[in-house]
């Protein structure tokens, strides 16, 4: 029988750090593609087994190539589906109030990660080339916001960099006013550096996009529809994800992002 994902990080805990293996184990979270345990300061993710030597490996390569700190991997056990690293310092944002100066860091962050070489990725982040349209499959919400999202499916950009592909409120760390990590990189991807602001819109708003962007630099045309149309899809996604116990604060706040992604 397989064992769980406590039994998991367990099983992990001691084989690489044997003098935390009775420490108690405490959920920090639990996400669709992972659940993560706190055992002292060592923070153990459960995930797919294939993904952990990759996503290690993706970390180890983008940490000095960023401004904002990533986590620095403790081990990664493929066998087992863990990966570790020392607790990152600072709380999640998602359903805190934005603090001042939170954008620009952002911005560089962005700006750096996405000139990183794809050849120093290649083998480490898998290449997404769907079409805006593939999001709306299986997408539930309002019939009213679900017709919106099919009458403005923007044509797909061609640039693609390294993203995150997951940059949310609940991935950004902040402590003191300060960004103090970006985590889980598990949807980490070579795909449209618009997924990466889609989320930024869609958690913190329109001005602070725009600070983002600022610092950011030129984008296309046609770059603000796909980031609007991403940021309405996940909006949507949240508001299903919030439904399931224990999630309420994701449809919070997806519901206060509707304010200003289905204004007009």
């Amino acid at each position: 029988m397989p064992l769980d994902t406590r039994a998991r990080a367990r099983q992990a805990l001691r084989a690489h750090v044997p003098e935390l293996a009775d420490a108690a184990l405490g959920e920090l979270g639990r996400g669709l593609d992972n659940t993560a345990f706190l055992a002292g300061d060592m923070v153990l993710r459960v995930a797919e087994h294939d993904v952990v030597p990759r996503e290690a490996a993706l970390l180890a390569m983008v940490a000095p190539r960023v401004s904002l700190p990533v986590p620095a991997v403790r081990f990664a056990d493929a066998d087992a589906g863990v990966l570790a690293y020392p607790l990152l310092p600072g709380r999640p944002m998602l359903g805190r109030p934005v603090p001042a100066g939170l954008a620009r860091p952002l911005g560089r962050f962005l700006r750096e990660l996405h000139a990183i070489d794809l050849a120093a990725v290649e083998g480490l982040a898998p290449v997404e080339d769907a079409h805006p349209a593939e999001w709306l499959e299986d997408l539930d919400g309002p019939a009213e916001l679900l017709r919106v999202l099919r009458e403005s499916v923007p044509e797909p950009g061609s640039r693609r960099v390294l993203a995150h592909a997951d940059l949310g409120a609940e991935h950004i760390l902040e402590d003191g006013g300060a960004v103090t990590g970006v985590i889980d990189w598990t949807d980490a991807a070579v795909a449209d550096p618009a997924l990466d602001f889609a989320r930024l819109y869609r958690d913190f708003g329109p001005e602070f996009l725009g600070e983002v962007l600022a610092v950011y630099g030129d984008v296309p045309d046609g770059f603000g529809e796909r980031v609007t149309f991403f940021a309405r899809c996940a909006a949507l996604e949240d508001l299903a994800y919030g439904r399931e116990p224990g999630r309420i604060e994701y449809a919070r706040a997806a519901e206060r992002s509707l304010a200003w992604l289905f204004a007009n």
